[in-house]
C-alpha cells in the first residue's frame, strides 16, 4: 500500500470517528416533522404492509429503492431508531467514498491527494449533509446514490453506474433528473473531449457506446411513470403540490426575484459557512473574467483532467438551475446533492488560482473547522445577517422562514440545517419523563407547530419511540380542537415550543375563557427551552 493510499484510509478512519462522535448522542432520535412521515413509512412497511409498491412509496414519492434499504433495517426490530441511524451513516460513508473517488479522477496529478482528503472530511462535516443524514428523508437517498453513480461513471464502471442509478431514480423524482443529467453530461464530454478531435462521428459514438447500461435506470423510471399513470384511481406518479394540477405547475424557470428562489440561493450559497466556498468560486470567476477581457492566456489546471472539471461545472449549473426552478418550501435538504459539487468546484478554483499545496490544505482545514462548528451551533455571522435569529432558550437558531414568510414563525422542516433541531425531540423526552405522562394525559400545542411533532412513548421509559408494541399514546391535541370540543378535558399540559408562530395567541385563546393556569414547568436542555403550562378547566356559567 502506497503512502497516499494509507493516508486516504486513515482519513476515512478519522471521518468514521467524527461521525460516531457527533451522531452517537442522537442514536435515540425519533424523527419529527417530515422525517417522522418517512420514518413511519419504512417502519410500517416492515411491520404491517411488507415490500410492495404502495408501502415503499413514501409521502407520495416513488421511493422504492431508498425505502427498501431502510425497511430491511427494521425487519428484525421494528422502530429501532439506532438501526435507522446506523444504516444512514453507512450510506453516508458510501457517499463520501464516492466523493473521494470522483475527486481522484478529476485531480489525478501529484500533490492533490492530501488536500482532497481534507476536503472529504469537510464534506463529511457539512452541516446540511449531517442534518440530512440524521433526519430520515428521501433527499438523502438522492445525495448518496447520485455520488455513487457519478463515481461509477468517471471510473468507467457502467454496470455499477446502472445499479446506483436504479437506486437513485427510485429514491425521489429529482433522482431521475439527476441521473439523466449525469449521463447526458458524461456523453457530451466523451463526444467533445479534445482527445477525440480528428475522429469521425461514427468513431466517437463507438467510444461512447459502452455507457449504455447507465441509461437503463432513466428508461426504467420512464416506463414506471407510464405504467403507474395508466392505473385506475392511482395517485400521480410524480409528486406535486396539493394546490397544483400537475407537477409542471410548480416550476418557475424565469422568476429569479421570487422570495422562494432567494431563499433557495441563500440556502445553497450562504448557509452554515457555505459562503466561504462561494467566495472561493466567485474569486476565481472574477480573475477568469478579468483575464478574458484582457485577452490573457487561459490558466492551466495543473494535475487535473480539464474535460472532467468542465463537465462538473456544467452538471452543477444544470442541477442548480432545475432544482431551484421547482418552488416549494425552504427545506435545504432538497439541495443536498449540490453541496459536494460546489466543494469540488471550489477546489478547482484554488488550483486555477495557483494556491500552493500548503495553502490548499490550510483552506481545507479551515472548512473542516467551520463546518464542524456550524454543524452543532448556529454561529455563522453571515447566516445570522441573512436570515435573522430566534431564541431557542439559551441559544439562537437561524430564522429560516424569514425570507419567504412561508410559515408564520421561524420554520419547521426549514430548521433541519444543522444538528440543533434535534432539541425539539430531546425536550419532549425530558418533559414526558419528568411529568410521567400517561396515555390518559392530554397534551396540547399550537396547531401552527403540530405537524408530525408527536409520537408514541415507550411505556417504561416515557421516551419517544417508533416502536409499535409496549407503548402509550398521550391524548395529543391543539388549541383549535380543544375550543371546538364539547367535552373538554379537566387537565391539559400545554407546551410552548420556541418555533411557535409570531403573535401566537393559542394559549391565550384557551385561558381567556375555558381554562385557568395552575402551574408552569420549564425544561432547559442543551441550550433549548420548553415551557409547559398546566391548564385546569374552569367552571363555565
Amino acid at each position: 500500500m502506497t503512502a497516499e493510499r494509507r493516508e486516504t484510509v486513515l482519513t476515512f478512519g478519522v471521518i468514521v470517528a467524527l461521525l460516531g462522535m457527533l451522531l452517537w448522542p442522537e442514536r435515540g432520535y425519533v424523527p419529527i416533522w417530515d422525517g417522522n412521515v418517512y420514518a413511519n413509512c419504512v417502519v410500517d412497511a416492515a411491520t404491517m404492509h411488507g415490500f410492495d409498491l404502495n408501502s415503499l412509496r413514501c409521502a407520495g414519492h416513488p421511493s422504492y429503492g431508498w425505502a427498501a434499504i431502510l425497511t430491511l433495517s427494521q425487519l428484525s426490530s421494528p422502530g429501532d431508531t439506532a438501526m435507522l441511524l446506523l444504516v444512514n451513516a453507512m450510506l453516508g460513508v458510501l457517499a463520501l467514498v464516492s466523493f473521494r473517488a470522483i475527486a481522484a479522477v478529476l485531480f489525478p496529478g501529484d500533490g492533490h491527494a492530501r488536500p482532497l482528503n481534507v476536503l472529504t472530511v469537510a464534506c463529511a462535516l457539512h452541516p446540511v449533509l449531517l442534518s440530512t443524514l440524521l433526519q430520515v428523508n428521501v433527499d438523502f437517498g438522492v445525495y448518496v446514490f447520485f455520488l455513487a453513480m457519478y463515481a461509477a461513471l468517471v471510473h468507467d464502471r457502467y454496470g455499477w453506474a446502472a445499479v446506483a442509478g436504479t437506486f437513485l431514480v427510485f429514491s425521489k423524482e429529482t433522482g431521475a433528473f439527476a441521473a439523466g443529467a449525469l449521463v447526458a453530461v458524461d456523453v457530451g464530454r466523451r463526444l467533445l473531449v479534445p482527445a477525440f478531435r480528428g475522429m469521425s462521428l461514427r468513431a466517437r459514438l463507438a467510444r461512447v457506446a459502452p455507457i449504455w447500461p447507465a441509461v437503463l435506470p432513466v428508461m426504467l423510471f420512464g416506463l414506471y411513470v407510464v405504467w403507474w399513470s395508466a392505473g385506475a384511481n392511482a395517485p400521480p406518479a410524480i409528486w406535486k403540490h396539493d394546490w397544483n394540477t400537475s407537477t409542471a405547475d410548480g416550476f418557475r424557470f424565469f422568476d429569479l426575484a421570487d422570495p422562494i428562489f432567494v431563499s433557495y440561493a441563500a440556502g445553497i450559497f450562504v448557509l452554515g459557512f457555505s459562503w466561504v466556498v462561494s467566495a472561493i468560486i466567485a474569486g476565481d470567476a472574477l480573475v477568469g473574467g478579468y483575464r478574458f477581457v484582457r485577452r490573457r492566456v487561459p490558466r492551466v489546471l495543473a494535475g487535473a483532467d480539464p474535460s472532467l472539471v468542465v463537465s462538473l461545472a456544467v452538471l452543477t449549473l444544470v442541477l442548480t438551475y432545475v432544482l431551484t426552478a421547482f418552488r416549494t418550501w425552504s427545506n435545504v435538504r432538497y439541495f443536498a446533492v449540490l453541496y459536494p459539487l460546489y466543494l469540488l468546484l471550489a477546489y478547482a478554483a484554488l488550483v486555477r488560482l495557483r494556491v500552493s499545496l500548503a495553502g490548499r490544505v490550510g483552506i481545507g482545514v479551515v472548512l473542516v473547522g467551520l463546518f464542524g462548528l456550524g454543524a452543532v451551533r448556529s454561529v455563522d455571522p453571515v447566516s445570522k445577517a441573512v436570515y435573522g435569529t430566534f431564541s431557542i432558550g439559551d441559544r439562537e437558531m437561524y430564522t429560516m422562514a424569514s425570507i419567504t414568510g412561508e410559515v408564520s414563525g421561524p420554520g419547521r422542516d426549514e430548521l433541519v440545517y444543522n444538528l440543533e433541531f434535534t432539541g425539539f425531540h430531546h425536550l419532549q423526552n425530558a418533559l414526558f419523563r419528568e411529568l410521567r405522562i400517561g396515555d390518559s394525559t392530554w397534551v396540547a400545542i399550537p396547531r401552527s407547530v403540530r405537524w408530525h411533532l408527536w409520537s408514541q412513548l415507550d411505556a417504561r421509559t416515557r421516551r419517544r419511540t417508533l416502536q409499535r408494541t409496549d407503548v402509550i399514546v398521550p391524548r395529543y391535541t391543539d388549541e383549535i380542537d380543544l375550543q371546538a370540543s364539547p367535552n373538554r378535558p379537566a387537565d391539559v399540559v400545554f407546551l410552548e415550543f420556541s418555533n411557535h408562530e409570531y403573535g401566537d395567541h393559542a394559549l391565550e385563546s384557551l385561558t381567556r375563557r375555558y381554562y385557568r393556569e395552575a402551574g408552569i414547568a420549564r425544561i432547559h436542555l442543551n441550550g433549548h427551552l420548553l415551557v409547559a403550562h398546566h391548564l385546569v378547566l374552569r367552571a363555565l356559567p
